[in-house]
Order: C-alpha cells, then structure tokens, then sequence
C-alpha cells in the first residue's frame, strides 16, 4: 500500500521575527519602561564616570611610594593633588597623626561615607527595577481587561489584549534584570575602589606612625 504524504501548507504570509515588531505590541507601555531603563542607566553611567575622575585625581597618591616619604612629603602631596577619595583620606591621618585610634576611625568614616554615597546610586537603581516590573504587571493586568472586557470573539481582539499582556510583562522583566545586572557589575567596581583607598589608608597611618615614633 502507497502510503500518501501530505505536505502542510504554510501561510503565504509568514513575517520574520522582529524585535521592533514585538516591541510595538505592548500597547504603549514600551514607552515608560523604555524611559525607566533609559534613566536607571544614566544614574549608573554617571557613577562610572564619577569614579574614573576620581581615580584619575588620586593618580599621584596611588603611585606614591608611601614607604620612601616622610610627613612633609605626604603633606605637599596632598596639597597638590585634586579632591578624591584618596586625597580625602589622607587628609584625615596627616589631621589626626598624633592619635594613633582617631587615624583610624577617621579612614573608616571616610570609606563608610564613599560606600553610603553609592548607596543612593542603589536605591534609585532599585526603584528603576521595580518600577519596571510594576509597569510590566500593569501592562498585564491592562491586557487581560482588554481581552475579556469586550466579550468579543474576533481573532484580532483577542490576540491585541494577549499581546498587550504578554508583552509588557517581557518588557518589564528584561529591563529590570538588565539594571539589576548592571548595578551588580558597577557595585563590584565600586567597592574593589574603596576598598583599595581603605587598604592605601591604612598603609600610609602605618607610614605616619612609624614616621611620628622616630621623631619623638
């Protein structure tokens, strides 16, 4: 017996994936969501940048050979250089270099101050992702209301209220793993900076010590 295969026909109208398609299809909130991720990573590309100025002003510091330099020495230095974290920390052994504990409390408010400074960046980036993900349910609890509210059985209702939910959901969730990811990568810079400052601090309060035992 000769079997028949039957081929199945496809649509003469097969559209290729589009993400511009796709993304047409979220019933307008494409647009917030496209402006809350916009902002999240402005915030996130002006702290990138505030830290690279930063380090480029405490360049001189960080190429200092603390263990060669005397008290005059550390003391032009920092009159010399711009305004950074480093420079901010030094200031406060060199004020203090007589209390061998104030010294270090002082480099530890400083490095605290830097980290509560990023902290901010946090929580707008926080707030970014959540709204993101507020606006994707909204745009699904909207798409589902459009879907049964007509009472209609036209294919293309139907689909505009599936598409709307669907959609903007994706949207919502991909904009806000995005920020998500993005502040964790700008976090781990962040914090490998300060640490660094805090770890040249204490270096440079042990310098001074040294420095200030051989002088009395």
């Amino acid at each position: 017996m000769t079997e028949t295969i039957q081929e199945v026909a496809l649509p003469q109208e097969v559209q290729a994936f589009s993400i511009l398609e796709l993304f047409s299809q979220a019933g307008g909130f494409q647009w917030p969501i496209l402006a809350v991720l916009i902002a999240g990573l402005v915030v996130l590309m002006l702290r990138i940048v505030r830290l690279f100025r930063d380090h480029l002003a405490a360049r001189p510091l960080i190429r200092l050979n603390v263990d060669l330099t005397n008290l005059s020495t550390l003391e032009d230095v920092q009159h010399i250089a711009s305004d950074s974290l480093y420079t901010r920390l030094l200031s406060g052994v060199l004020q203090l270099h007589r209390s061998p504990e104030a010294m270090g409390r002082e480099v530890s408010d400083v490095a605290a101050a830097a980290h509560a400074a990023y902290a901010r960046t946090q929580r707008v980036i926080t707030y970014c992702s959540s709204t993101a993900g507020g606006l994707g349910l909204l745009g699904t609890l909207v798409g589902i209301y459009a879907l049964f509210s007509t009472g209609t059985r036209d294919a293309q209702t139907i689909f505009a209220g599936i598409a709307i939910a669907v959609v903007s959901t994706l949207l919502g969730i991909v904009t806000s793993i995005l920020l998500e990811f993005f502040e964790a990568v700008t976090h781990g810079y962040v914090s490998r900076y300060i640490e660094s400052a805090q770890a040249w601090a204490q270096k440079v309060r042990s310098r001074v010590l040294c420095l200030s035992e051989e002088e009395a």
